[in-house]
């Protein structure tokens, strides 16, 4: 019989995603069907022709909406402005001044013969309205949703360490691992936004699947993915020499969507069985994944959709020690009794989009990570947001204006209990280092409950008061968004590191109450920190100082008067807030006389405040790691507890 290929591609090859920003985030191959957030679900909102109303579902019954954004991530909408949702149900709807996309069912048809491909409606109206890249993704809304836990175990996989015994053993012994993948379009990562080159540049299911190996087994995970779009498993059985290559451990099938223009379960199993057995006669040892494929659209004519559930049970029986199946047609049979295939595709008919493309990801990865190794079951981190301080027009000082710019990132936790505090990084006011003084922070505090607001302030170059400029500058934002953001405005705080606490003890001893007259309604808010937390920073501008950050902030040759407005333990006052400390005996770049001469004058004016003097540790407290920085960060939390910034339970590891 022939069959006729169903490639819908305008690439054929698998290919790596184009240049751009991804950062993996183990949080987002937490299988969705463990604890109780799901994370970026994607949706796409269609407006009723008659009654105007646009509204979308989501897959589980909505305890609390936690953030909703543009599929790119880069725009974070406002409930009650943009969407409103009722507790329990699983429907978001849009108000009548969304900015949210919606789209009306006929915006998602074509005339026939329209298109490059010809994708005619199963009602004979029209073609199903075909995206080469990221069309739907466009159109497409990302929800993150708390909701009651719903069990799905009899169509998820679950971990069984005698189903991939070798693969297994390899990971958990930290040895290298070969995964070859051998698939069609899917596989190629067709129309996940790494492929197509947008934001947010999400890697295809193999990346992502290699990403988190590597980082829950901490080894070296080697993909090879010889997969053409358009092929079948009859094509399959040619290119067993590309599947051998690489010498895979792993092998993972994935065939299915073009076998459906007509192929039978029975050819369709005898070919994949083929193609293990010539496999294993070069590699005796090589373990298989066979994938059970998503569903195609069942509207488009050309897809026979009753052969999706006879090819996942023609694979199963298929299974046996060495053999795993990961079955994607289960789970997408139970998501389109909850959604529509458009709130999922990436390309209209038979390709995921980018939460797709995660799923695939989760299934593969819980068959190869065992509980107790993933992640927590609870999400505790939503999607940064990134803004900039300035809009591009920054002042130097009070009268004086650049065409530059400074930027905060926003680390929401999933769960928050109101408090945030804005990170700053140090780097000898020379760097910035946003890594373990930054992203890391607030990945940490999150977990806590607290809302972490990294910033990336400017390099002053002699320009002493920029710095401080954009730390008011951010705790103002924090306040002005503290709404949209779930934060309270009274316990918004300060931290910092090394230099990055100079500036954070400059910003707590330098600050107003903000212009109730000003236009804009970020200069309406005070700039006074609630609290700050201090850890070995640079505090005076004196003898004890840190020479480099001395000079990069106030010049070569200073004026007593400027030295003495940036050493922070001369500037304290009543109105100075609550401060904590923490700081190594044996710094040397930065000595603790720093946070020994401002705990004594905040004591003086009796300012709420602690100092931890940790036994060792240098300066940096030996990397962000051990017991030093684990002292300051249990301790910290406790302090924060006590002054009731944050919950007691918060303050638990």
């Amino acid at each position: 019989m022939t069959i006729g290929f169903l490639m819908l591609s305008g690439f054929t090859n698998a290919a790596d995603p184009a240049a751009g920003k991804w950062n993996y985030q183990p949080e987002l191959l937490q299988p969705f069907w463990q604890g109780d957030t799901m994370r970026g679900e994607s949706v796409l909102f269609i407006k009723d022709p008659q009654t105007g109303v646009a509204k979308a579902s989501v897959l589980f019954p909505i305890d609390k909406v936690l953030q909703v954004t543009n599929s790119a991530g880069t725009i974070t909408y406002e409930e009650c402005r943009d969407y409103c949702w009722n507790p329990g149900t699983q429907e978001i709807f849009l108000t009548a001044n969304s900015r949210i996309n919606s789209q009306t069912p006929a915006d998602l048809r074509r005339p026939d013969d329209s298109q490059r491909h010809k994708l005619t409606h199963r009602d004979g109206n029209g073609e199903i309205f075909f995206g080469g890249k990221l069309e739907y993704h466009n159109m497409q809304t990302s929800i993150t949703y708390t909701h009651a836990p719903v069990d799905w175990q009899k169509i998820v996989p679950t971990f069984d360490e005698k189903s991939l015994p070798r693969t297994i053993n390899k990971l958990r012994d930290q040895k290298p691992v070969s995964i070859v993948l051998m698939g069609d379009s899917i596989s190629t990562g067709c129309n996940a936004s790494g492929w197509a080159g947008e934001a947010p540049f999400q890697p295809a299911f193999l990346e992502l699947l290699q990403q988190h190996l590597e980082q829950q087994y901490q080894t070296k995970v080697n993909v090879t993915n010889p997969s053409v779009g358009g092929k079948d498993t009859r094509w399959a059985l040619t290119e067993v020499e590309q599947v051998v290559a690489p010498q895979p451990d792993l092998v993972i099938i994935a065939f299915g969507m073009n076998d459906s223009a007509g192929r039978s379960a029975k050819e369709y199993q005898a070919n994949t069985k083929a193609l293990m057995e010539q496999v294993r006669q070069k590699l005796p040892e090589a373990e298989f994944i066979l994938v059970a494929p998503m569903l195609g659209n069942k509207d488009w004519v050309r897809l026979k959709h009753e052969l999706f559930p006879q090819y996942r049970d023609a694979l199963a029986e298929l299974c046996e020690p060495g053999v795993a199946l990961a079955d994607m047609t289960s789970i997408w049979t139970e998501f389109l009794k909850q959604k529509q295939d458009w709130d999922l595709t990436g390309n209209g008919v038979n390709h995921p989009n980018d939460f797709g493309h995660r799923v695939y990801a989760q299934v593969l990865s819980a068959l190869l990570v065992p509980p107790t190794v993933t992640v927590s079951t609870e999400a505790t981190s939503l999607a940064p947001e990134e803004l900039l301080l300035w809009n591009g027009q920054a002042p130097i000082d009070r009268e004086r204006f650049k065409k530059e710019d400074a930027k905060i990132t926003v680390h929401r936790p999933a769960k928050g209990n109101g408090a945030a505090i804005v990170i700053c990084p140090g780097g000898g006011y020379q760097r910035l280092v946003t890594g373990g003084e930054g992203h890391g922070i607030a990945k940490w505090i999150n977990q806590h409950g607290i809302t972490g607001i990294v910033l990336e302030y400017r390099m002053p170059h002699g320009r002493s008061y920029v710095p401080l400029l954009d730390a008011q500058r951010a705790i103002r934002l924090v306040r002005a968004n503290a709404k949209r953001w779930d934060i309270d405005p009274d316990r918004v705080g300060i931290m910092g590191f090394s230099a990055g606490g100079h500036l954070a003890s400059t910003a707590a001893t330098h600050f107003d109450k903000g212009d109730p007259q000003a236009k804009e309604a970020i200069d309406r808010e005070s700039s006074r920190p609630d609290f700050a937390i201090l850890v070995y920073p640079v505090v005076t501008m004196g003898d004890s100082t840190h020479g480099g950050s001395r000079k990069n902030l106030l010049g070569n040759n200073p004026t007593p008067e400027l030295v003495e407005l940036f050493s922070n333990e001369k500037q304290v006052t009543a109105q100075t807030p609550p401060i904590f400390l923490a700081h190594a005996v044996d710094d040397k770049p930065v000595p603790i006389k720093n946070s020994q001469d401002l705990y004594a004058a905040l004591q003086a004016k009796k300012i709420p405040s602690q100092l931890l003097e940790l036994p060792s540790g240098g300066h940096g407290l030996n990397g962000y790691k051990g017991p030093m920085w684990d002292a300051w960060q249990k301790q910290s939390l406790e302090w924060l507890a006590k002054l009731k910034i944050i919950p007691e339970q918060d303050a638990k590891d």
